[in-house]
């Protein structure tokens, strides 16, 4: 303990204080000055007045959450409160397979644009074992707005000063646009599966599965999705207006809003307006015959009048329907296509399909079935003059009504 001087360079000359377990080293310069400080500190040291200097405090660095550990934030603050289960369980999905395997382990503020185009790079580069491309524009689209809307939220609670993920999808532009794959069932297969279906429940093979020929009436006729008919009441149709409303829909067993949060309605066609009401009075028979005063809410419910387990019905007697008719095996969802098909090919415009089908917008409609309208093509291009034009193009006219000169 004490006061010392020690000459580190020559000519520099240092102030060495060991106090009380405080210890400091000061730059003093000449060797008088720091013996005219060392005598300073001790006779401060002698009268008990000296107190070290005070350190100053290194600002700590804060550091930011991981990705995993953000993530799971906002799950829990942002998807599992403000999302559907079908948003969730895309962004759940889409997290897991792709976004957190590459980036789960470093800090937000670790992740730059740069390491986030390469990402993007790698995903437009996944092949399957055929090489054909693993994913679709659409799909990559999808992953890079659900990692930019994580980015926004931190951004948003000040855990980030800027979100590196804005204005990415030219970087993906050039992938592969891969719509499913539609295959319905033609004006001429309707019929013949249909009739399959009604001998199906006229040999009642089945006796705990409901009527299949009605509801697959239904799905043609209305173009609704397998969980929007399970979630169909009877309350839900206007008979005066000959209109369905569409309000909800079933998807592993819980009663979610439609897909695009909205109430549609769809017209109620004669034939299937028909069948509703026979199916109504039977029901009613069989359950004044067992004592029940009511019939179930639903009206295509399992066997104990709950809901129906679409699955099952698509396992149970979709399939063997298919076989039975003798037609090639389709998706149920096809059947919805098949409802949009025939009314294009009826000559029915997009605009209509778009509001019987319940898309968000008409874009989507265009995209999946413009391709159906019969010969339109074909009729602009036959619409091209030649050199032999038969009408040719008229002159627009003034805004005075005279033809122009």
């Amino acid at each position: 303990m004490g006061v010392k001087i020690r000459e580190r360079k020559p000519g520099q000359w240092w102030v060495f204080v060991n106090h009380k377990g405080n210890r400091i080293a000061k730059f003093a310069g000449s060797l008088e000055t720091a013996e005219a400080a060392r005598e300073f500190i001790e006779k401060q040291i002698a009268f008990g007045q000296y107190e070290p200097p005070k350190r100053e405090k290194q600002p700590t660095v804060e550091t930011k959450p991981t990705l995993f550990e953000y993530w799971q934030r906002f799950h829990r603050v942002y998807l599992e409160a403000s999302c559907r289960e079908s948003t969730r369980e895309r962004y759940e999905g889409n997290f897991k397979n792709y976004i957190l395997p590459r980036f789960g382990e470093i800090p937000l503020d670790g992740i730059s644009r740069a390491s986030v185009k390469e990402f993007i790079s790698d995903l437009r580069g996944l092949r399957r074992e055929d090489g054909t491309p693993k994913l679709a524009r659409d799909t990559i689209g999808n992953i890079i707005k659900e990692f930019c809307s994580l980015f926004s939220h931190a951004v948003e609670e000040e855990v980030l000063q800027a979100n590196p993920m804005l204005r990415l999808p030219r970087l993906f532009k050039q992938a592969p646009v891969r719509h499913e794959e539609i295959d319905p069932l033609t004006f001429e297969e309707v019929p013949i599966f249909l009739q399959a279906a009604r001998e199906m429940d006229e040999k009642k093979r089945y006796k705990d599965s409901p009527e299949c020929y009605p509801l697959f009436l239904a799905a043609i006729h209305t173009g609704m999705r397998s969980g929007e008919l399970a979630g169909l009441q009877w309350g839900d149709i206007d008979w005066r207006k000959n209109l369905i409303c569409v309000r909800r829909a079933i998807k592993k067993g819980k009663v979610l809003p439609t897909k695009t949060g909205k109430v549609h309605r769809i017209d109620l066609s004669e034939i299937l307006k028909v069948e509703l009401e026979a199916l109504r009075r039977r029901r009613r028979e069989e359950y004044l015959a067992t004592g029940k005063p009511e019939i179930p809410l639903w009206i295509f419910p399992n066997s104990d009048g709950g809901i129906l387990d679409m699955q099952n019905m698509k396992n149970r007697r979709f399939y063997r329907c298919l076989e039975k008719a003798k037609l090639r095996r389709i998706r149920f969802h096809d059947l919805r296509h098949t409802f949009a098909s025939l009314l294009i090919q009826n000559g029915e415009s997009l605009a209509y399909v778009k509001e019987q089908m319940g898309h968000s917008s008409i874009r989507v409609t265009v995209d999946v079935y413009g391709h159906l309208i019969p010969g339109a093509n074909r009729q602009a291009v036959c619409r091209l003059p030649g050199i032999k034009s038969a009408t040719p193009v008229q002159p627009r006219q003034k805004e005075t009504g005279e033809a122009s000169e």
